[in-house]
């Protein structure tokens, strides 16, 4: 009877081992499976796989690409756009980590970047498209952060984009690739594949940095370098998403771009999609957020010790109206008193990089989407 019973025992506590034991091996697997899932994609990505498991396929709906839903996703960008401008604000300029010609230049790769096989290390000529070496302390910073993050497959995302593709390794041969539906971006011409970060790295150094540091040298260089690398991550993600806004607009209108891009029609593919009721709110909504994100909270309006909890809601209510009102002031005079970052400066940086860089990846994305060649802007737009 005491043999039954501990047998009885033994048996069911090995079950529960056996069952915690694929608890948490499928939760590791889960963690090494899968991207974070802080996008958009996260949702397609558990909806393909299920269907990837599954006998039958169906396609993804338009619904799936909606403009809503994008924007949705572009507006919990700004936040962590805008915080770290105002990061990086807090130095100064340091401009010898921008130089190739300055102490902190980078005469060879970070451990672990791949040479592009059809291109001389050694091979320093400016006029060669390889002369990739010596690297900046930003580039090298930047790159270094990618191969990191390359290994784990960030890149192998839609909604991610390497500043130096060429030069990174494939991912961690240990992680199980993960696999997107193919109807999320067009292939058609490798529309997938377009990649405006050259244009984006030239114009945050030469234009960016200017606006939102003060000149002068802090010695603060690996503090400013990292900040540095999170905005240009941010922004490559932010104007990148111009693809899946493209591709929205696109299923919407096919005829309509499809006849605009065999025409050649660059202004008229950017007229059908721009949106300037759209625009206007991200324009507003930015600065909002800067004046009110940029100053330290009124916590000197709340008293340290309320008689009863309706006294210290209304005391808290009080405080939130008071930095609203100062919010609003600053928002209307582009005041700086107690500002980290001028609220116009990234109204400006939303109007005159962020919004119009979007919109060339969306012409882009459409004209190879068509079928057709899309004729190169750098020059004549951004001046590269």
């Amino acid at each position: 009877m005491s043999c039954s019973g501990s047998h009885g025992r033994w048996t069911l506590l090995m079950g529960l081992l056996i069952l915690l034991y694929c608890v948490l091996a499928s939760s590791a697997f889960a963690f090494a499976s899968e991207a974070p899932k802080s996008s958009l994609f996260s949702k397609y990505r558990t909806k393909y796989r299920n269907r990837y498991h599954s006998t039958t396929t169906t396609k993804l709906l338009a619904s799936d690409l909606s403009l809503e839903s994008i924007r949705s996703t572009l507006i919990r960008q700004e936040e962590t756009i805008i915080f770290a401008l105002i990061e990086r604000s807090q130095f100064l300029y340091n401009s010898p980590i921008y130089q190739t010609s300055s102490p902190l230049a980078q005469s060879s790769l970070p451990l672990g970047a791949v040479f592009p096989s059809d291109q001389d290390p050694l091979d320093q000529d400016p006029s060669s498209n390889s002369n990739i070496l010596p690297l900046s302390f930003l580039e090298y910073m930047l790159l270094g952060t990618e191969l990191l993050h390359g290994s784990v497959r960030r890149y192998t995302s839609p909604d991610e984009h390497s500043f130096f593709p060429s030069l990174l390794p494939p991912p961690l041969s240990s992680l199980k690739p993960l696999t997107f539906p193919p109807e999320l971006l067009s292939s058609v011409g490798n529309a997938n594949e377009v990649n405006f970060n050259s244009v984006l790295l030239k114009r945050y150094i030469n234009e960016v940095i200017p606006l939102i540091t003060s000149p002068g040298d802090d010695d603060q260089y690996g503090s400013s370098v990292l900040t540095d690398t999170l905005i240009l991550q941010s922004l490559s993600k932010r104007i990148h998403y111009g693809k899946f806004v493209a591709e929205s607009k696109f299923l919407s209108d096919p005829e309509g771009y499809q006849k605009l891009c065999e025409d050649g029609d660059v202004e008229g593919v950017m007229r059908l999609l721009t949106n300037e009721k759209v625009e206007e709110k991200v324009l507003k909504r930015s600065k909002i957020k800067a004046a009110t994100y940029g100053r330290e909270p009124l916590s000197d309006a709340i008293p340290t010790k309320s008689g009863s909890k309706d006294s210290s809601i209304r005391d808290l209510v009080a405080a939130a109206a008071a930095a609203a009102a100062n919010a609003a002031v600053d928002i209307m005079g582009d005041g700086d008193v107690g500002m980290k970052l001028k609220p116009s400066v990234v109204e400006g940086l939303y109007r005159d990089l962020i919004i119009p860089l979007t919109k060339e990846v969306e012409v882009e994305y459409l004209f190879r989407r068509c079928g057709c060649r899309c004729p190169d802007r750098k020059k004549e737009i951004w001046g590269l």
